[in-house]
């Protein structure tokens, strides 16, 4: 039987593990619309339906259902096959995608460590916010900012995050920004957009009416679509930035950014940040040594965070 409409198929198989097409289109990289054509098309092509559409969203049908997981082993082999072609040259490569900020503002600064005991490791590194198909074998590992996945995937938890705001200490110093302090007047406000689904991440509203701080002065500021902007901006002095500590820690402990309420009104996320790989693909060596030394970095990194909160409680949504 001829072999036809990968794409089309390719987007069945993420349909069918994420459930809609919208999620789906994240991990393909194309829109939502591009997922449903693609489906309609392998649908007309087989003359029936693969989904139940409804107000509500998609239900696939059993006999969609049935095939789910030939689709995500076919992929996984293709992936496999490619691999064992590709030239030797490309065995020491490291193909990483992740989420923007978490380049930018925590593996970035500590990255030389690895190529220093691993001079021959070539690291293609994708920051984005969009989750990649792995099983497309495009790359090896992925980090990812999320809840668990089911699936084909083998997963590492690496650490959580919390909401916290943060300024220059001469900001601080300016607006004379203290801990007991429960009013924004008059404070330039620095607010991320497009953030994360994460139920538990929460803007300066939010954040404010849990604790305690006065609703009225909480919606003023400016608004900035990329965090390693805010988090730029505050280091120059232009406002009060609230963000993951994660993105705002090398800052902190560089002292360009400092905690002018304390540690404790720092508000726990729900997900979490996870190395992720497809379990059936074969794994190389300097890929497990990648995994180890992130899970050794992550595990540093949980232990400096916590001497530099001194112990504080952190407060769960």
């Amino acid at each position: 039987m001829r072999l036809s409409h990968l794409n089309a198929l390719r987007a069945l198989d993420a349909t069918l593990r994420h459930g809609s097409f919208t999620d789906a289109s994240k991990e393909l990289g194309i829109t939502p619309a591009a997922v449903g054509q693609r489906v309609r098309a392998l649908e007309q092509y087989l003359g029936k339906d693969l989904f139940v559409r409804s107000s509500t969203g998609i239900e696939p049908t059993e006999e969609a259902r049935s095939v789910d997981d030939l689709l995500t082993d076919g992929f996984t082999k293709i992936a496999q096959a490619l691999g064992k072609l590709s030239p030797e040259n490309l065995q020491n490569i490291l193909r990483l995608t992740l989420p923007e900020s978490f380049s930018e503002n925590w593996l970035a600064p500590i990255l030389s460590e690895f190529h220093l005991d691993n001079p021959n490791v070539e690291l293609h590194l994708t920051p984005t916010n969009r989750d990649e198909d792995l099983l497309a074998g495009n790359y090896d590992l992925a980090i990812r900012y999320g809840s668990t996945n089911d699936g084909p995937f083998e997963e590492r938890v690496l650490f959580g995050d919390f909401v916290i705001p943060v300024c220059s200490p001469e900001f601080a110093l300016r607006h004379k920004l203290k801990p007991k302090l429960r009013s924004l007047e008059g404070v330039p406000l620095i607010h991320i957009t497009h953030r994360t689904k994460d139920p538990g991440w929460v803007g300066f509203e939010r954040w404010g009416e849990a604790f305690g701080f006065d609703r009225a002065h909480l919606g003023h500021g400016v608004w900035i679509s990329k965090t390693g902007s805010g988090l730029q901006a505050a280091i120059a002095g232009q406002g009060l930035v609230l963000c993951g500590i994660v993105e705002a820690f090398s800052a902190l402990r560089a002292g360009a950014l400092v905690l002018p309420f304390g540690p404790s009104v720092g508000f726990q996320t729900r997900y979490a940040y996870r190395l992720v790989r497809v379990s059936s693909h074969s794994e190389f060596d300097h890929q497990k040594r990648f995994s180890e030394w992130v899970s050794k970095k992550s595990a540093a990194f949980e232990s400096e965070l916590t001497r530099y909160l001194s112990h504080d409680q952190i407060m769960e949504n």
